[in-house]
């Protein structure tokens, strides 16, 4: 008769906790590639800093707005569930009206009237 220690400490229980879960590759993939587009967005938001100073407050919502939908676009986490087209769409959108929003901006730094 063994002793409960021993079936909880057997080898073949014991290597069963040792072996790590590894992502698929797939996964693996997504996450780099999510990572890669979130550090071109982190850029971006640079750029619009860098390059409009003064009207960073006034893109403020447009970009806080933005950078919550590239969160749940582009998670970094394993966990994450696939995002739907249509999600994908409405963040393009949005960089679409942030496009347009920067242009105005560029023309009224250069026109100053």
């Amino acid at each position: 008769m063994t002793s409960r220690l021993d079936e909880i400490f057997a080898p073949g229980k014991l290597r069963q906790n040792w072996q790590t879960q590894a992502l698929p590759a797939a996964d693996s993939a997504q996450l780099t590639l999510n990572l890669e587009i979130v550090n071109k967005y982190q850029e971006l938001l640079r750029l619009i800093e860098q390059k409009f100073p003064d009207d960073a407050s006034r893109l403020s919502v447009n970009l806080a707005e933005l950078s919550q939908l590239f969160e749940q676009t582009y998670p970094q986490d394993a966990d994450a569930q696939p995002v739907s087209d249509k999600a994908k769409q409405t963040l393009v959108d949005k960089l679409e009206q942030l496009e347009e929003l920067l242009w105005a901006l560029s023309l009224i730094a250069q026109n100053p009237e």
